[in-house]
């Protein structure tokens, strides 16, 4: 499965969410790690996925997709 970046802009974006400073501020995370996950560095897991998806207003399930069969994970 692969984190769906664009999806967390475009619904961050809905929720007047622009950037990572702003993602770190109302999901309760260092500022390092809201830029990371902004930037597809790394993707939200556990608690930090909950967070992200909460404060954007989807579920945490939705950040990820499924890859084609045999496309590197």
């Amino acid at each position: 499965m692969a984190y769906d970046r664009a999806l967390l802009h475009s619904a961050a974006r809905i929720r007047g969410i622009k950037n990572p400073s702003q993602l770190a501020r109302e999901a309760g995370l260092s500022v390092p790690t809201a830029w990371r996950i902004w930037n597809g560095v790394g993707a939200p897991r556990g608690d930090h996925a909950d967070r992200v998806a909460d404060v954007v207003g989807i579920s945490a399930s939705s950040l990820y997709h499924r890859t084609e069969a045999g496309a590197a994970a």
